[in-house]
């Protein structure tokens, strides 16, 4: 199982590792594996009238639906469709709409009738009016609308806008058409937020007028490939999806169209992509392709905290393997999945909460902030960055942690702090001025032998002293990591200065199980 280091990276650089483990506070509850060839979109059925919750999974050839009330988890029909390793389906009422890119036989947006569950399920009629081919559905899940939304109809074609009134012939009434492809889209109220995934937007439409969608605002997303989008419950954040290996999840704040911004950023691992986002509560539940389901707490989206997760994958991190989709929309608080290999996963989650602390560094005498400090995380490795407020935000699982905070010409101090569930602790660390101006930045620990220091073109590290050593990073005075290199303890280590830019720079040298042995302010030259 791969080592699950998952990584927190937004507006204050939080990184976050657990110890290799396949899950932690989310439990498999059961799993079914009917042996298509391939799984993927997965959806929540429940019955109002007898309570009874049922999961929706897409397979290669068709479309399962599963009793998951108790155990074992049993298929109680399988409607059949042009093959295909994209289906997606969402609910209306008691039917199932159900979208593929497969051609052939059955071709169309299939609507199957639920209504006597749990004895059958049955084809009610295959949708061909104005589409046949769709990647993704979907509908607005807090409203009882009876509107259906389908993308990828075409390259071009934007999002289809259907009137599902009539549940068994739903009616187009209008199309949202930017003249681009939109992958998939989020519906809440009013607005839609279409993911144009080869723009590398999200755009924000009115559909307050479904006759007359209207382009309001717009999201330009680093690195393009956007894939899926979702709220937050307060309408105030817009979480994003980036459909590409080393592209982290982005968090941005939408409470004003005219002023949108990023606020964080997400990551489980950098090698692997985060594929959907769904939103319950104070919590954000990912697929995240080859590091399988992740649980996000947040309640804070400026400081998200992952505070769950389950592999699915045994394999290498990164491509398109693992969970597709993770649905946590059940009463119960069941989540189902459906992993490309081996099918639909059912697990329940504990409610595990973050803790943080939002703290500011003054001048213990004038008690004014100061600019330029750094805040150190022991044993986490991590440097925390201001945002344009001078507050530092940290979050974590609960448990206590050595915080080391330095300035220049200030005497630095190390605290343990200790957060909570659901703790939102408020800061201020005091510095004394030291009599000397000196740049107290490193942890305390010995010091690496480093010449020529300063260095314009190279230097040479000597771990004589360092038999542990097995590697190097490099950090800027914002506590970002700028490079990371094998070394061989106990012998020289030469260091050219290649993409390093010019300024003071932090050489960490670490053991093999990310143990902390030395370090050194260096001084690069231009």
């Amino acid at each position: 199982m791969k080592f699950p280091l998952f990584t927190l990276v937004f507006s204050v650089f939080i990184h976050f590792y657990t110890f290799a483990q396949d899950s932690e506070n989310v439990n498999l509850f059961g799993q079914y594996n009917r042996g298509e060839a391939r799984y993927s979109g997965s959806w929540a059925y429940v019955d109002l009238v007898t309570r009874q919750e049922y999961a929706l999974l897409g397979g290669k050839t068709g479309t399962s639906v599963y009793s998951i009330d108790n155990q074992p988890i049993r298929e109680l029909g399988f409607i059949p469709g042009p093959s295909s390793n994209w289906r997606e389906i969402t609910v209306l009422g008691k039917y199932a709409y159900v979208t593929t890119e497969g051609s052939g036989t059955g071709e169309g947006m299939q609507i199957i009738d639920l209504t006597d569950l749990p004895n059958s399920i049955s084809l009610a009629k295959t949708y061909t009016e104005t589409f046949t081919r769709g990647h993704i559905i979907q509908r607005d899940i807090y409203s009882e609308a009876p509107y259906l939304y389908i993308m990828g109809t075409c390259n071009n074609c934007g999002v289809n806008i259907l009137d599902a009134t009539d549940p068994v012939n739903p009616k187009e009434v209008s199309t949202y058409s930017p003249g681009y492809y939109i992958h998939d889209a989020h519906v809440k109220g009013d607005y839609l937020y279409a993911s144009a995934f080869y723009e590398g937007t999200i755009d924000i439409v009115d559909i307050s007028d479904k006759l007359n969608p209207t382009l309001v605002a717009q999201i330009e997303t680093t690195g393009g490939n956007t894939h899926s989008a979702w709220t937050t419950e307060d309408d105030k954040h817009l979480i994003i999806s980036l459909e590409k290996d080393g592209l982290p999840a982005r968090i941005w704040n939408i409470e004003d169209l005219s002023n949108l911004y990023e606020v964080a950023t997400y990551t489980a691992k950098n090698e692997s992509l985060t594929h959907n986002p769904y939103v319950r509560g104070n919590y954000t539940f990912f697929s995240h392709n080859t590091e399988g389901l992740r649980v996000v707490d947040t309640k804070d989206p400026s400081v998200p905290v992952e505070v769950g997760y389950y592999d699915t994958f045994d394999g290498v991190s990164g491509g398109f393997n693992g969970l597709w989709s993770a649905c946590p929309y059940f009463p119960s608080g069941k989540i189902i999945g459906g992993n490309r290999e081996d099918g639909l996963y059912v697990w329940t989650f504990n409610n595990a909460k973050a803790g943080r602390f939002y703290a500011g560094v003054v001048d213990e005498s004038t008690q004014e902030r100061l600019p330029n400090a750094t805040v150190f995380i022991h044993k986490m490795d991590i440097f925390l960055s201001p945002n344009l407020s001078g507050v530092y935000k940290f979050g974590a699982l609960p448990g206590s942690f050595k915080v080391e905070v330095s300035a220049e010409g200030y005497e630095s101090i190390i605290q343990d702090i200790r957060v909570e569930p659901g703790d939102s602790l408020a800061i201020n660390f005091q510095l004394k001025p030291t009599s000397v101006g000196i740049f107290n930045l490193l942890p305390h620990l010995p010091t690496l032998s480093i010449s020529p220091n300063p260095f314009s073109e190279f230097t040479v590290l000597d771990l004589s002293d360092f038999e542990k050593a097995t590697y190097l990073r490099v950090f800027n005075t914002y506590g970002q990591l700028v490079r990371t290199e094998k070394v061989v303890g106990g012998n020289f280590h030469i260091l050219d200065r290649e993409n390093l830019e010019a300024g003071v720079h932090i050489f960490m040298v670490y053991g093999r199980e990310k143990e902390l042995l030395g370090n050194q302010k260096v001084v690069i030259g231009n």
